[in-house]
Order: structure tokens, then C-alpha cells, then sequence
């Protein structure tokens, strides 16, 4: 397969500061060089901001505005996209890059990413990427996204959310996402509830963007990033859901984001991250 990683390096809009320091980690644990051997033919890119002056919003969408280019520029040469990015907001130019016509979404992370600005308790633009992709907040400035258009809430498949602020979790069990917790019960009913999801989906959608969050797993003692919880999934559980997805619906891109290496002294979430892209892009 020909695949462009797609370096985000970026943190709430500074480069390359705490989560902005993860893809780095990913080059350095040879990830490039692991999927050569596995017989993939990789090329390299990387999005840069170019305004002079940070601002958390501004700067995000400036840079999935860039990423939406370099995402469209990707596909068209028949490489598959892989985003490595230090924020989840990334989805909105992979997605519009990729192309949100007859779309589906599987998101596996440790938080529900649904608050918008009247919910959010922290202000933190990066628990909004969800919302911002369903189209319910952030409407005027997400529209600037080249390709952009709002996804259909029963088209998201959630997977793995247990750390919700309480109107969040409100908001998303009104919505039309299928949210898997992984506090419902075993890995078994987890992988029942994504087949049940999936073949639901499988009938108006062409494809699906899956989005890593690293805080989805739960790996030992340590944690992919300072917003970590309890009761994560584990690597192998998510190569098995990885394969379950590509039985049902071709992948058309994928994200792995939100991996901070001051909290992964071992290096062990950053092997489950690599270990999840050479599943997503194996055969």
C-alpha cells in the first residue's frame, strides 16, 4: 500500500509543546521504517502553521485547513492517509479531506470530545471535535475547512468513552451516536455492540475515517497523555476491533492523536500506537 503520514505537530496551537511532541515520538520509534518492512511504500509530510501569532481557535482551524490540502493532495495520488496529530481536532481536515460524502466514523478514545462552548466546564477547544464534526457548534469557522460539511450524528460509532462531564454524557445519549462504553461489560459485548453498529452502517456509508485517541488504551501503570482514565482497552483488544472494522467497511483514513511522551516512559502506548496503524493498514 502507498501511505503519507501526515505530521500535526501541534498542541492547542503551539507547535510541537507537550501533545505537539507526540508524532516526533512515533519517527523515533520507526514507525516509517516498520511499515517499509511490512511492504508499504511511505512518503512524509508535515503541516505547518503560517501566522505569526498563536491563537488556540484560530491557529486549529488554520491548521485543518492545510490538512484538509494535504489530505485531498494524498488521497488523489492514491495514498492512504495516516494523521499523526497532538490534537483530536485534527478529524475536521482529515475528514474533509477524505471526503465526508456517504462517510462513517469510528472513534475510539477515553473521552466523549462532544462538549461545545455552552457545555464545556474547562474551555478546551480539544473536547469539541465530535461536536464541531456533527455540526453543532463552531458552525461559521468550520465552514472555512475546504470540503468541510457536517457529518450525520448516526453515522459515528464511539468507542471506549468512560470519562464524560455529565451534560456531555447527557448530550451524547440524546444524540444519534452509537456510544460503546467500555463500562458496559467485556471485551465480548464491546466487539457485539461494534458489529451491531457497524452493520447498521454498512448499508449508507462507503467507508470509514478511524480515529485512535491514545487515552483509549489503559496499558499497565502508565498513560498516553495528562487526561488519561481508567478502564481502557487494551492493545490487543484494539488490533481485534481494528480487524472487526475492515471486515465490515474499507478504512479510508485514519488518526492517531493526543500521545504525550513525558507520560510514556516505557514507550509502551507508543508500540500500541504503531501496532494500531500497521493493523489499520495491513491487508
Amino acid at each position: 500500500m502507498k501511505i503519507q503520514i501526515i505530521n500535526v505537530p501541534y498542541d492547542c496551537g503551539y507547535k510541537e509543546k507537550r501533545q505537539g511532541l507526540g508524532p516526533q515520538r512515533f519517527f523515533e520509534h520507526h514507525v516509517v521504517s516498520r511499515l517499509e518492512a511490512d511492504g508499504h511504500q511511505v512518503a512524509i509530510s508535515q503541516i505547518e502553521s503560517r501566522s505569526d501569532f498563536t491563537i488556540e481557535v484560530m491557529t486549529a482551524f488554520e491548521l485543518n485547513r492545510l490538512l484538509a490540502a494535504e489530505v485531498r493532495g494524498a488521497v488523489a495520488n492514491s495514498c492512504f492517509p495516516v494523521v499523526l496529530s497532538g490534537n483530536c481536532n485534527s478529524c475536521l481536515g482529515t475528514i474533509a479531506g477524505i471526503g465526508p460524502d456517504n462517510l462513517g466514523v469510528v472513534w475510539f478514545d477515553a473521552h466523549g470530545e462532544f462538549n461545545t462552548p455552552e457545555t464545556t466546564l474547562s474551555g478546551f477547544l480539544d473536547g469539541m471535535p465530535l461536536a464541531i464534526a456533527t455540526g453543532r457548534c463552531w458552525t461559521s469557522v468550520a465552514a472555512t475547512i475546504p470540503g468541510f460539511r457536517p457529518l450525520a450524528e448516526e453515522n459515528l460509532v464511539l468507542v471506549g468513552a468512560r470519562d464524560l462531564d455529565a451534560e456531555e454524557q447527557r448530550q451524547l445519549e440524546k444524540s444519534g451516536i452509537n456510544l460503546i462504553r467500555t463500562t458496559d461489560g467485556g471485551n465480548t459485548e464491546i466487539l457485539e455492540g461494534i458489529v451491531a453498529a457497524l452493520t447498521a452502517l454498512k448499508s449508507r456509508i462507503n467507508g470509514i475515517y478511524l480515529h485512535v485517541d491514545m487515552d483509549a488504551f489503559e496499558i499497565g501503570s502508565g498513560a498516553a497523555n495528562h487526561y488519561g482514565a481508567t478502564g481502557g482497552i487494551s492493545p490487543e483488544f484494539m488490533g481485534s476491533a481494528i480487524a472487526l472494522v475492515k471486515e465490515y467497511v474499507p478504512i479510508r483514513g485514519c488518526a492517531v492523536a493526543s500521545y504525550d511522551p513525558a507520560f510514556d516512559k516505557d514507550r509502551r502506548f507508543v508500540e500500541a500506537g504503531i501496532q494500531s496503524i500497521r493493523q489499520i493498514v495491513g491487508s
